[in-house]
């Protein structure tokens, strides 16, 4: 009879993305995996055989997180550029909140592997082309509305809403807070139109977000 596994794969499968996110696929080895899950060399290769697929194995369930998020900021009946901030905000904010910085999974492993390994490219293309595709919902939809600037296409702009938020996830392990709530105040005053600026003035961000601070005198960011 086989043995019973005495651990929770889908716990194990967590603690690879926070590894892999603190440390890197190449900065992350076998001995790290199983003392921060907690489980032994044996159990890690009879289960997952090898790092390698463990880290597909993370990747994919890190991608898959964005689904409900992405479906709640396509619905959210708030202004395209209060919508487009929340996701900055939410992203941005949690990773500084830490004093490591550890950034995003995706971005970090886009980094470092570029389009190297076939299953992880694969993972990143699906989770990049769904998230382009939310982006370029909202913002038709502010078009639509009057809150994004008419001459602002959605299948172009969609991609450099990605690009941009990859780009400050990266920005943020070494720039201050403030430093990244300015280029994000920026790049959100860039893509609205007057409607959108006051949209975002009425919508104050929350105070958690990034990290606590007045509102600027455009109001864009809390």
């Amino acid at each position: 009879m086989p043995r019973r596994r005495e651990f929770d794969e889908d716990a194990v499968v967590d603690a690879a993305i926070a590894e892999f996110t603190e440390h890197g696929y190449a900065g992350t080895d076998a001995v790290g995996l199983c003392e921060r899950a907690g489980i032994a060399r044996s159990s890690f290769y009879s289960t997952f055989t090898s790092k390698d697929a463990l880290f597909e194995r993370a990747l994919a369930r890190y991608t898959g997180r964005g689904a409900d998020e992405r479906e709640a900021l396509v619905t959210s009946p708030d202004p395209a550029p209060v919508v487009l901030r929340r996701r900055f905000t939410d992203a941005l904010g949690d990773q500084c909140a830490r004093d490591d910085r550890p950034g995003c999974l995706s971005v970090n492993t886009a980094v470092e592997l570029g389009r190297s390994m076939d299953g992880v490219t694969a993972l990143l293309d699906a989770d990049r082309g769904a998230w382009i595709d939310a982006y370029a919902q909202i913002l038709a939809r502010g078009r639509d509305e009057g809150h994004v600037r008419p001459d602002v296409d959605p299948g172009t702009f969609g991609p450099l809403v990605h690009t941009t938020l990859a780009g400050l996830r990266v920005a943020a392990r070494v720039a201050t807070p403030d430093e990244v709530r300015a280029q994000l105040g920026a790049f959100l005053d860039a893509l609205s139109t007057d409607a959108g600026r006051a949209a975002l003035v009425a919508h104050p961000a929350c105070a958690a977000e990034v990290e606590p601070a007045a509102t600027t005198d455009e109001g864009v960011l809390a």
